[in-house]
Order: C-alpha cells, then structure tokens, then sequence
C-alpha cells in the first residue's frame, strides 16, 4: 500500500474510484476476520461474518461522517453483526455459552504466531491458545467483544467505547470481568495463567 489515508481512500471511492475500496479490504481484513473469529468461535461464521461486514460498510461508505476513525467504523460494524449472530445463537439455544471446544477448530489457530522451536513447546503453545480460545467462547457476549477489541485486536478504552457504544467505565468493569472469568477458565493450565 502507498500510505494514503483511509479517508483520502474512501474519498476517492465516493468519487467513483469503487475498486479503491479493496485497499480498505486488504488492510482491515485480518484485523476483522481475527474480531469476528474470536467473538464467534468458529471459522465459518467468522469468514461469513467478514465478508458480511465489508459489504455492510461498502454500502453505507457514504454515511461514514469521519467523527471518528474508518477503522473505528468499521469495528462498530463488525461488532454489532457480531452481535446480532450470538442473539441469534441465543435463541437457538437454552444456553449463551457454546459447549467446550463445540466451534473450535484446531487448524483455526495455525495462524497465531508461535515463536517456539521445540515441538512440545509449539504443541503446547498451540493447546494454550486453544484453552484459551474455548474460555473466550464461554464468556458473556458483552464481555467477550471487550476482551476481544481491547487484549487480542488492542483497541484503546476510548476506541472500545465509541465502537460498542457504552460509556469507558462500563468497557473497563466488562474487561475486568472478563479478564476474572478467563482466569478462573484456565486456572487449570499447568503453570499458565492470563495476568
């Protein structure tokens, strides 16, 4: 990419260069992908849900005022379809909670980075980052796009609060919670633990 801004970007796609609209795609499309994984649980939905997301925001590019970021749009996007999928899930179902590792598919986490070079370690790694995939799945819906947007994506407490759209303390006291409950998930890690 050349370094143009997203709003210069999405400038030029309003002006009717709609094909610049793949640069946006190309950029945000792991970051969004990795959201929508890690609040659903499974591959599929996630893709789908991806997919979903970009066409949702090509539609409504003209909307986009710039009060805050494109990628701050974007995620409010994201993660209100995110949303809507566990509400629909929770209909389904008696519970909100998916069964343990029920969507979790282990070829998921082979594009997590594991700098590791003995197999225990990267097979360790990888059942760590599974566990730890299984107890974000268990999480409340409020808790889980906390956990997900601010220690898996790093969004700040400001950007996490302009997104899903609740006031900073609130987005603070849902991470504390949900930081508690992913600990007590996996206090059964041996030697591991979320600090």
């Amino acid at each position: 990419m050349d370094g143009t801004s997203d709003e210069k970007i999405i400038n030029m796609i309003l002006a009717g260069e709609k094909e610049l609209f793949a640069r946006l795609v190309e950029k945000y499309q792991r970051k969004v992908y990795n959201t929508t994984y890690r609040m659903l649980g499974n591959s599929e939905d996630a893709s789908d849900l991806t997919q979903e997301a970009f066409i949702k925001t090509f539609r409504n590019l003209k909307r986009f005022r710039g009060k805050a970021s494109f990628s701050t749009w974007l995620f409010t996007i994201t993660t209100n379809l995110c949303r809507d999928e566990l509400r629909k899930r929770q209909r389904r179902s008696a519970s909100p909670h998916f069964p343990d590792g029920q969507h979790f598919m282990s070829e998921d986490i082979e594009n997590i980075k594991d700098n590791s070079k003995v197999p225990e370690d990267l097979y360790m790694g990888r059942e760590t980052m599974a566990s730890i995939q299984r107890a974000i799945n268990k999480l409340p819906a409020d808790q889980k796009e906390v956990i997900v947007l601010r220690d898996i994506q790093g969004f700040s407490y400001k950007e996490i609060s302009e997104i899903i759209g609740v006031p900073m303390g609130t987005v603070k006291s849902r991470l504390s919670r949900a930081r508690k409950s992913l600990q007590k998930h996996l206090k059964n890690i041996e030697g591991r633990g979320l600090k």
